[in-house]
């Protein structure tokens, strides 16, 4: 099994899956979030330890009663696991000792699998009816209406706190270069526009402009000489200022509110034919908020 070391899951979700566990009467309860290869456990009670579960970590899916009843190999209530032909072969049957299982899908309300609602017994539960099944799947609607209110809460959280980062930096290049600050918020409509024609999501558009505001951040260490010139640049001169992007790769990403951001101020001078700077980077290797900000023909500087 593998660690996830912050798992950011809310009291609420915790105090649902603990009333998950005292309705069934079960040893342990406990709420998961997919991957694409693996199930990490987020919310635990009871006691998950004698099954070997623990919130933080992350099993293989192909280990995992849930994936099984989720691909309709498994019923998703096994009164006696042990009996069953699928999970009675599964490792993780005799590892935990696990007598009895039963998991619903967690669901967000566009649809998305989040993860799966889970409880366990060591020993077999016959008394366990379909009716259950009905009760785990109103349980389960419950969780992932809380997981969805954190989410947003989060997103509030880190959108407000980047959006001060991002102000600062640009006061920062506001007052050290008018041209540069005044090309960003000019780079800014651009960005925000083709970001709404591809249906980003709200989130990444917020991205995108905080990309287009920042994307020349890193002219912030070219010499007045280089970036004040009027002419055009001499070689050396150039090779100077092609590493702006980096520089400012490296600013961003020493901000904690905006390090997630860094990748795509480096990319900001690629173009999708691979002719950009400073990685060449072409087409899907771009990030696609730097991609957002991209002119349609090659800028100067």
């Amino acid at each position: 099994m593998e660690r996830i070391a912050d798992i950011g899951v809310q009291p609420s979700v915790r105090g649902t899956v603990a009333a998950l566990r005292q309705l069934f009467r079960v040893e342990v309860a406990y709420a998961t979030r997919h991957t694409a290869t693996h199930q990490v456990v987020e919310a635990v009670d009871g006691d998950g330890q004698s099954f070997g579960i623990a919130a933080g970590e992350a099993i293989s899916l192909g280990d995992t009663y849930c994936q099984r009843i989720l691909d309709g190999d498994a019923a998703a209530i096994l009164r006696d696991v042990r009996a069953d032909p699928v999970a009675g072969a599964m490792a993780i049957t005799h590892t935990g000792n696990v007598g009895a299982f039963a998991s619903v899908p967690l669901k967000l309300s566009d649809g998305t699998l989040y993860g799966t609602l889970c409880c366990a017994s060591h020993r077999p539960q016959p008394g366990w009816h379909e009716s259950d099944v009905r009760v785990m799947y109103v349980i389960a609607r419950l969780v992932a209406d809380q997981v969805e209110r954190d989410r947003l809460e989060r997103d509030r959280s880190r959108i407000a706190v980047q959006a001060t980062a991002v102000s600062a930096l640009l006061s920062a290049v506001d007052a050290r270069d008018d041209y540069t600050g005044e090309h960003s918020r000019a780079v800014v409509a651009r960005a925000i526009a083709t970001a709404r024609t591809l249906s980003l999501p709200d989130a990444e558009v917020i991205d995108v402009e905080h990309v287009a505001i920042l994307h020349d951040v890193g002219k912030l260490a070219v010499p007045d000489a280089i970036l004040s010139k009027p002419g055009p640049l001499a070689a050396n001169e150039w090779k100077i200022m092609r590493q702006h992007p980096i520089t400012g790769e490296r600013i961003v990403a020493a901000m904690p509110s905006l390090a997630r951001l860094a990748p795509a101020i480096r990319a900001e001078h690629e173009r999708w034919d691979g002719g950009g700077y400073p990685d060449g980077l072409a087409g899907p290797q771009i990030p696609i908020a730097s991609a957002s900000c991209l002119p349609a023909t090659p800028t100067t500087r």
